[in-house]
């Protein structure tokens, strides 16, 4: 099977790497909960955790060993197309919606993982967003029950 994955290096670039995972007989293949599974039960497009040899080929792409390898849950997200109400960058948030009206709107809770993008999406940061900014945000299918509800940002774009 032939895998793709991030890697960071110096300055804050990102890689993206392929590898080929050589599986057999003896390879373990579990869920995220630790129930056994087989190798028919992976798909194309399947987030995985794999542990493989160091030793590769030098082959393009390289070829591995695998040994084990652990089926994630795919992330679940929501996606809504809204206004910026306000930027808090100290504390990493941002409110969206339609202002005066706190049943309308969002407060994301931004983290390091969350993917922040201009409109040619090139990766910016969460001080490169402007209030009345026309975004589109893809966010965890759960939220608080506050007013406004909370929930995690995983990826903005600006439109």
């Amino acid at each position: 099977m032939t895998v793709t994955y991030k890697t960071s290096g110096e300055f804050g670039l990102k890689f993206v790497t392929t590898v080929t995972l050589a599986a057999g007989e003896n390879t373990e293949v579990q869920d995220e909960s630790g129930k056994k599974k087989s190798l028919k039960d992976l798909k194309e497009g399947m987030r995985i955790d794999a542990i493989a040899s160091s030793e590769m080929t030098r082959s393009l792409p390289p070829q591995t060993a695998v040994c084990k390898i652990r089926i994630l849950k795919e992330k679940k997200y929501r996606t809504t197309e809204t206004r910026i109400l306000m930027v808090d960058v100290r504390n990493h948030i941002l409110y969206t919606g339609v202002p005066g009206q706190p049943s309308r709107q969002i407060k994301f809770t931004i983290s390091k993982e969350t993917r922040i993008l201009s409109r040619r999406g090139m990766q910016i940061h969460l001080w490169n967003l402007r209030r009345g900014q026309f975004v589109r945000v893809q966010y965890a299918d759960f939220q608080t029950s506050s007013i406004p509800p909370q929930t995690a940002a995983y990826r903005i774009q600006v439109l």
